[in-house]
C-alpha cells in the first residue's frame, strides 16, 4: 500500500543520485536507489519533464522522489508501506 504525497522536498545527490533527503523537517539517509526512470510530457500536453527515483531510505521505508526538470524542484510523491 502507498500513500501520495506530493509535496516539495530538499535532496543532496552524491554521485548524480539522490543520497539524502529532507522532508517536514526530518532528515533521511538513502540506503540504496531501488529504481529510476523518466516521464516527458508533450508540449501541447502538460509539457511535463520528471524524473523518478525510488529510494529506500535507512530503517526500510521505499519513497518514490522526482526532480521537476522544468520547475528545477525535488518532490516526495509517495511512501510505500
Amino acid at each position: 500500500m502507498a500513500k501520495r504525497y506530493d509535496e516539495e522536498v530538499r535532496v543532496e545527490r552524491d554521485a548524480g543520485m539522490p543520497s539524502v533527503f529532507t522532508w517536514r523537517g526530518r532528515r533521511y539517509e538513502v540506503a540504496d536507489v531501488i529504481g529510476r526512470w523518466r516521464i516527458e510530457g508533450r508540449w501541447w500536453a502538460d509539457g511535463r519533464d520528471r524524473e523518478y527515483w525510488r529510494v529506500e531510505a535507512r530503517g526500510g521505508a521505499v519513497w518514490d522522489l522526482y526532480h521537476d526538470h522544468l520547475g528545477g524542484r525535488w518532490h516526495l510523491e509517495r511512501l510505500w508501506d
